[in-house]
């Protein structure tokens, strides 16, 4: 699993990777995003590329959870081109109730 991080602006980390976010991958995807927005106080938006995501676990699913609960602390996050599988993941748990999607 490839994961880019790059600053966008003062304030913004977009993140884009692409396979599966489950048991195996999940937890070097949530590591690096944390890290990098605990090492750097000015990011305030995090913006969670999916285009390439082909599978989410629920292992994955609570990785996105706490990298919401993160950022809801200093700013804001939102998931850009999901697909209908992984949006349908998403609504299953209920997460399209708080998640900015698009």
């Amino acid at each position: 699993m490839d994961i880019e991080l790059k600053r966008e602006g003062i304030s913004s980390l977009y993140v884009k990777t692409s396979g599966r976010l489950d048991l195996d991958n999940s937890v070097e995807y949530g590591t690096k995003i944390k890290e990098t927005v605990e090492d750097s106080e000015d990011i305030k938006i995090l913006i969670l590329d999916f285009k390439d995501i082909i599978f989410i676990s629920s292992f994955g699913l609570k990785i996105i959870l706490e990298l919401h609960k993160q950022m809801m602390e200093r700013g804001s996050m939102r998931l850009i081109n999901v697909s209908e599988q992984i949006l349908k993941s998403f609504k299953m748990v209920g997460f399209d109730k708080f998640l900015v999607i698009e």
